[in-house]
């Protein structure tokens, strides 16, 4: 005060001081279960953040991956006659090269933003008409020439390394007055491996034709070039340019090479062709780089404009343009698997964050069960609920927030990007509140709570009403699991994940992707109602032994088993773990089993056109070692047969019947008994038809064979292997050949064997046909981003989870150490050992760990077998079907982790113990 005049400072409050001390005090009496809750948020946090960043990224690999492995037919491509008058004399178009250029440009123009955007430059394209080469003679099979102008930003740098470029050969007053029959002069360039193969070079002339002999044209060959960059999208766009391409087999077998022009000897050899037939084209790769989820939606739909209007895309009165890409059928598969990802991953990472947010509870119990006596102190000395509830929830939020700092830390160096809320809110939200909710609920409890009568009929009345409140909860409990189920069988994560355009998880619904999380859910409240009774019985059986250790371990254990929330934390735990390890197993058998749909066999050979020569290369890999068996055949396309259905272009699959069967029967394929009696009936070739085509009577059906009509005879249904996506008739190649008097001339090899991949890697003879074998097919689509991603996905679910089953087992045992540390430190006062202290111990903690962890592991396998189909998992694995689920040994592992850590806390617990001194245990027992 000063001169006595001046006014009382004001007094400051004492309580935030007291509290701050307060609450520093208890978090240094309990740093170690402090800390343990900060790792179990940042885990959640990291798992809530990462886990949606890395499937994003996964979808955006994925559709980039799926648009390469699609190739040219991802490219949207225009293609447009060229033009002339029919009324006028036929002319050079000496400005063709810049018109193909400026049509280019225009056509970009007409493209809507978003499509404009997901293509790259385009790859212009004039290219004539395959003619034999028939002079000079030349050491290749069946040469075929092709002369094609190719643009692609400009004409294709190259070096001359002979000769010169490509010049005209036609003046204008030529062209006009050139007559019919003598073939055109056309200047082109070859590069180095076409002269080579051709064995010609600078200065030496290419007399070609084709087989009607109405078309001729006479290529100079002004040069011979080196591409600067082979890997320019312009040298594909005509097949040869740069290299000879072999096709066909051993008597089919062509070899195409192509003849560069330039801009002015391009129309001469437009002139050469008939009028109006030679096409330009113009062809936008896709931008794969620039290629993102969110751009499948827009890039389809405009897509499917362009093609609706096909004709009017640059239509000016003459001819039309018609377009042609799968880029939009290429990107919607891409879009559908990634929604199928999305939605795996969606139910992964909501089962791995519910046991996070439960063992969150479960160490939160810990921290309240440690301070109910402060608590209760600290009530009785005056403080109130909302003081109480103000002093643990800053400290919760303070330890929330560093926790989940440190998750989503980390979870930006693994993988940048945008925080997903919708995952981590639940974890900061559960964190921050659960201990301050449930230690002011003990704080109310510790001064009266609410009061009951202390009549016994008030206390009966009360306690079924609280049996009663958590009947209704286990109720809802199974009956929202069960409803999450059904929903899930009906409508499938697919439907989920529809419409996500190609967010992160939170885009999937939430309800489906926890189903099988509730649905574990409710088989642990199911089992927690189960532990009671058999711990009660196991204690009236331990009360008939003559020693101690059983009885004092049924007691305490019977005891523990009053808290149920880890119980229920490890019971959900070991069903995702056994669910997960599930998935894994499933995914790779079911890559196997695609592996064989898509190929067939172990190896399949397929040539460009029939070959009578496939027959000795089946009969040459029969006696090839580590070969089982090797059967030619013939598979038409485009068949035609007429039934009651009218006539119908279909597949048609001619084999020897009863080879293939003994193939298929060296094989997991499905085999097909009908397969091994096919042949002739009643005099007719016997047919299996796909069952689009079967009818009720099954009546007889003619097929087209050639320019032979065949009458056939039904007798069963086409395997689906054969049939592929649409309708097919299979029929024995004999009982065909014998119909019509040729032989079938087969185009294909199905080989099946160990070392029948090797075999057909040796055979001669096969030079331009397609090889296709499931070990390759296994490689390349295990490199698939989406097949790894999903896999890492379920890997990472599993082991968080089985980290997730070992901090719960230490929280449980921590919780009840203080009672149990009582009541062992008085029974070592009875003469107690130490081995026996250990086994009561154990078998306190055993019964509840055990059943968890096994009736969790029971129901997660139970489970799968109802969610493996929902799940989608085929579209992961590439089967047409679902997979059926295979169940993994490692389904158990959650037994294994929590066996370990119940060993390692008893041996700490007894370590710990025997430090005490009896004389200190007995003080402290007194003084209570």
């Amino acid at each position: 005060m000063s001169g006595g005049h001046g006014r009382a400072a004001p007094r400051r409050p004492w309580w935030p001081a007291v509290a701050t001390a307060a609450m520093a005090g208890r978090a240094r009496a309990d740093a170690g279960p402090l800390a343990l809750t900060a790792l179990v948020v940042a885990v959640a946090a990291f798992l809530a953040v990462v886990t949606p960043r890395l499937v994003a990224a996964t979808g955006d690999d994925a559709l980039r991956w799926a648009v390469r492995a699609a190739g040219h037919d991802a490219d949207l491509t225009f293609a447009r006659a060229i033009e002339e008058d029919a009324y006028q004399v036929r002319a050079l178009q000496v400005d063709l090269a810049d018109e193909s250029r400026d049509a280019a440009t225009s056509l970009r123009g007409t493209l809507a933003p978003a499509l404009a955007d997901a293509v790259s430059t385009p790859v212009t394209s004039v290219a004539t008409l395959p003619l034999l080469v028939v002079e000079p003679a030349v050491d290749v099979d069946a040469p075929v020439l092709r002369t094609a102008f190719v643009d692609h930003a400009g004409t294709p740098a190259v070096t001359w390394v002979a000769g010169r470029a490509p010049g005209p050969t036609l003046t204008e007053r030529e062209a006009r007055t050139w007559q019919p029959g003598p073939p055109v002069p056309v200047e082109v360039g070859l590069s180095e491996a076409v002269a080579a193969a051709l064995g010609v070079g600078a200065g030496d002339v290419l007399a070609t034709r084709n087989d009607s002999r109405t078309v001729a044209l006479e290529a100079h060959v002004s040069g011979v070039f080196r591409a600067d960059d082979p890997t320019d999208p312009a040298w594909s766009a005509v097949p040869g340019l740069l290299a000879p391409r072999a096709v066909g087999t051993t008597l089919t077998r062509q070899t195409q090479v192509a003849g560069l022009l330039s801009d002015t000897s391009l129309p001469a050899a437009v002139l050469a062709m008939p009028p109006s037939v030679t096409q330009r084209v113009v062809a936008f790769p896709p931008a794969v780089e620039r290629l993102a989820q969110g751009d499948v939606a827009p890039v389809a739909a405009q897509v499917a404009g362009l093609r609706a209007q096909t004709g009017a895309v640059g239509a000016d009165g003459g001819a039309r343009t018609s377009v042609t890409t799968g880029l939009d059928r290429v990107l919607l598969d891409a879009r559908a698997r990634f929604g199928a990802a999305v939605a795996q991953a969606s139910v992964l990472l909501g089962g791995v964050l519910s046991v996070a947010l439960l063992t969150l509870l479960v160490a939160a119990g810990l921290l309240v069960r440690r301070r109910a006596t402060t608590l209760a102190t600290h009530r009785a000395r005056g403080a109130t609920l909302p003081a109480v509830a103000v002093e643990l929830g800053t400290e919760s939020v303070l330890l929330t927030a560093a926790g989940a700092a440190a998750g989503v830390g980390a979870a930006a160096l693994v993988a940048p990007g945008p925080v997903p809320w919708v995952w981590l809110l639940p974890v900061v939200v559960v964190a921050a509140a659960g201990p301050p909710v449930l230690g002011v609920r003990l704080a109310a409890r510790s001064a009266g709570g609410r009061r009951v009568g202390t009549d016994r009929a008030a206390r009966a009345a009360a306690a079924r009403d609280r049996h009663a409140g958590r009947l209704a909860g286990e109720a809802a409990v199974v009956l929202l699991a069960v409803g999450a189920l059904v929903a899930l069988g009906a409508r499938g994560v697919t439907d989920a994940a529809a419409g996500s355009g190609g967010t992160a998880p939170p885009a999937a619904d939430a309800l489906l992707a926890l189903a099988p999380t509730l649905g574990v859910l409710a088989g642990g409240v199911l089992l927690l109602r189960v532990l009671p009774v058999l711990l009660r019985r196991a204690v009236a059986a331990a009360g008939r032994s003559r020693r101690a250790v059983p009885v004092l371990a049924a007691a305490r254990a019977n005891d523990a088993a009053r808290g149920g929330l880890a119980f229920l934390a490890l019971t959900l735990a070991a069903g995702l773990v056994a669910l997960g390890t599930t998935v894994v197993a499933t995914v790779q058998r079911g890559e196997v089993d695609a592996s064989w749909q898509a190929v067939g066999a172990d190896a399949t050979v397929t040539a460009a056109a029939p070959d009578a020569g496939l027959a000795d290369v089946a009969a040459t890999l029969r006696a090839s070692a580590g070969v089982d068996l090797a059967v030619p055949g013939r598979v038409d396309e485009h068949a035609q047969v007429f039934g009651p259905w009218g006539g119908q272009l279909v597949r048609v699959v001619a084999l020897p019947a009863a080879d293939y069967a003994d193939l298929l029967a060296r094989t997991p394929l499905p085999d097909d008994p009908a397969l091994r009696d096919l042949g002739t009936a009643d005099g007719r070739p016997a047919a299996l038809l796909s069952p689009g085509l079967r009818t009720a009577d099954d009546p007889a059906v003619e097929l087209l064979w050639g320019t032979a009509r065949v009458d056939l005879v039904t007798v069963g249904t086409a395997p689906a292997l054969l049939a592929g996506d649409g309708d097919a008739v299979v029929v024995d190649a004999d009982a065909l050949a014998a119909a019509i008097g040729v032989p079938v001339v087969p185009d294909r090899v199905w080989a099946v064997g160990t070392g029948a991949s090797a075999a057909v890697a040796d055979a001669a003879g096969l030079d331009g046909t397609t090889v296709a074998t499931r070990d390759a097919w296994l490689v390349e689509h295990r490199a698939e981003p989406l097949t790894v991603g999903v896999q890492r996905a379920a890997t990472a679910a599993t082991l968080a989870l089985l980290v997730l089953v070992a901090l719960v087992v230490m929280l449980a045992a921590a919780t009840s150490a203080p009672q149990r540390g009582a009541t062992l430190a008085t029974l070592r006062t009875l003469g107690l050992g130490g081995r026996d202290a250990r086994l009561v111990t154990l078998g306190e903690l055993l019964p509840g760990a055990l059943l968890a962890a096994a009736g969790g592991a029971a129901l997660g396998g139970a489970l799968t077998g109802a969610v493996v189909g929902p799940l989608a998992l085929r579209l992961v694995t590439g089967q047409a079907d679902d997979p059926a689920p295979v169940w993994s040994a490692w389904s158990a592992a959650s037994l294994g982790v929590a066996a370990v850590t119940l060993a390692v806390t008893v041996l700490v617990e007894s370590s710990l113990r025997r430090r005490e001194r009896l004389g200190e245990v007995l003080r402290v027992g007194g003084s209570r």
